[in-house]
């Protein structure tokens, strides 16, 4: 075979291993898509002071928790792209259980969220269902359904509430609040009795819930040791309140950082897709991934080579495919400085070159040299 026909097969060769192994691993886009920061986003909205739940309903706008500011904003996303601030709701607090800081909302969560079952009696608020149900730093629950302020519809003084998940059970709903004041996970039922708690049965010594999402059925919870940083603990359970399992447990801060937003990768995410995506609220700022196994497959990569990193890093969404977003974009928001600042951002796949396109390099390497070839001979 002639010299120059086997450079052409070999460039048509490396094409195609060039795919192969970019199928291995895939960067991300980051935009930044609100702050509270003038010039740092697409929009600037003063209210977005440390956010950290995100929810929505099955078509709506994202709804995002301002601890820092006291108030809920709600935000139309499509894509990588917002129109601003759609609304802005207050959401109260009663005081006491966060010394030092403003108890604002934590987690939050929506009963007309995809998935979620419940009926017009559940979780009534000024006599009609709520829309959107908000934990607080103080150990008050609040609930909304219209106008400018929520209220207070459940309250636990020797609680302080950093997450919350709502899910089914038995035909019935329920909410699921994690409680940074020990290591239990409180269950309100949807009349706003809290009627137990439930725990990772070998949770290390020093540890307390800190977060709390329901993921296909299934209730995943973070831990964290308040004095240290570095390390993490997340678990799994039915939505009963039995243990499933110790997902992961990284008391050295291996990987997990203070881990707080957690959400499952769909197949259309690139390397990670189907993993369960975990975001390190302290430490790095990353996100990582782990199978659902609990083995680590890796941390989330940018398009210029660097790990995404945010500091105070909160609620990690994937959107909702109507106004909430596009159903394979991460969406994200951080508190940055100390929690005294605001971000809400999407990271998006960056696409990789198909097959198709990569072999038709090569192919059109390969038929310039035999054309070439060609014209050697005719001379």
């Amino acid at each position: 075979m002639p010299a120059l026909v086997r450079v052409g097969l070999a460039t048509l060769l490396v094409a195609v291993g060039l795919t192969s192994s970019a199928r291995a691993g895939s960067t991300y886009l980051q935009t930044n898509l609100v702050s509270n920061q003038a010039g740092m986003a697409e929009t600037t909205d003063a209210n977005l002071i440390n956010p950290w739940g995100i929810s929505y309903t099955t078509k709506s706008p994202f709804w995002v928790s301002n601890q820092g500011s006291g108030t809920t904003t709600v935000y139309p996303v499509s894509g990588t792209t917002t129109s601003g601030t759609a609304l802005t709701v207050t959401i109260p607090n009663l005081g006491g259980a966060a010394s030092g800081s403003m108890n604002g909302p934590t987690g939050q969560v929506s009963p007309f969220a995809p998935g979620i079952m419940t009926s017009s009696t559940d979780f009534q608020v000024n006599g009609k269902e709520a829309a959107f149900i908000f934990a607080n730093l103080d150990g008050s629950i609040s609930a909304w359904n219209g106008g400018s302020q929520a209220s207070i519809v459940a309250m636990n003084t020797t609680a302080s509430y950093t997450g919350l998940a709502i899910g089914n059970s038995g035909g019935n709903a329920y909410i699921y609040a994690a409680n940074q004041n020990n290591g239990n996970i409180d269950v309100y039922d949807s009349n706003w009795h809290l009627i137990k708690s439930f725990s990772d049965p070998y949770l290390p010594s020093g540890y307390v819930a800190y977060n709390v999402q329901n993921i296909n059925g299934t209730v995943f919870a973070t831990f964290v040791n308040p004095h240290n940083e570095l390390g993490g603990v997340i678990a799994e359970f039915n939505t009963d309140g039995t243990f499933i399992k110790t997902l992961v447990n990284d008391t050295g801060g291996a990987t997990l950082q203070t881990p707080w937003g957690m959400a499952l990768a769909p197949t259309n995410f690139g390397q990670f897709s189907g993993d369960l995506l975990v975001g390190n609220n302290g430490g790095n700022g990353w996100i990582n991934a782990y199978s659902l196994t609990g083995t680590w497959e890796g941390a989330l990569q940018l398009a210029n080579g660097s790990y995404f990193s945010e500091k105070e890093l909160w609620g990690l969404s994937f959107g909702n495919g109507g106004h909430g977003g596009a159903s394979n974009t991460l969406y994200f928001d951080a508190g940055l400085a100390g929690g005294k600042g605001g971000l809400f951002g999407a990271l998006a796949v960056v696409p990789e070159p198909s097959s198709f396109v990569l072999g038709l390099i090569g192919m059109g390497s390969l038929a310039g040299i035999w054309r070439f070839q060609g014209r050697g001979r005719i001379a």
